[in-house]
């Protein structure tokens, strides 16, 4: 599978044509959060996660996962948990 970045705003998958954005410093095989860079490199997809009270299970080979009144997602890079799923306490107010 080949895919190409034909400018800084699409990607070219065979006949699709997709929007997309990199980094205002390109491409980096070292990446690190926060150096405005787009990861370079081969990388699997992850989960689905979806509302099932918004919309209904996509159909897809892809894992898909019910996101849930306690799940939250951390996005503090000095975390352990970065870029992962977390428990949030219940009674908190999301939105929902």
């Amino acid at each position: 599978m080949t895919i190409i970045i034909k400018n800084k705003e699409t990607l070219l998958f065979d006949d699709f044509k997709f929007k997309c954005s990199i980094g205002k410093k390109g491409f980096n095989k070292e990446k690190k959060e926060g150096d405005e860079t787009t990861p370079k490199g081969l990388f699997d997809l992850g989960n689905i996660y979806y509302r099932a009270d918004r919309v209904s299970k996509p159909d897809s080979k892809v894992k898909k996962i019910v996101i849930k009144k306690n799940m939250g997602w951390c996005d503090d890079s000095k975390s352990k948990y970065y870029n992962k799923i977390i428990k949030i306490k219940k009674n908190l107010n999301i939105g929902y």
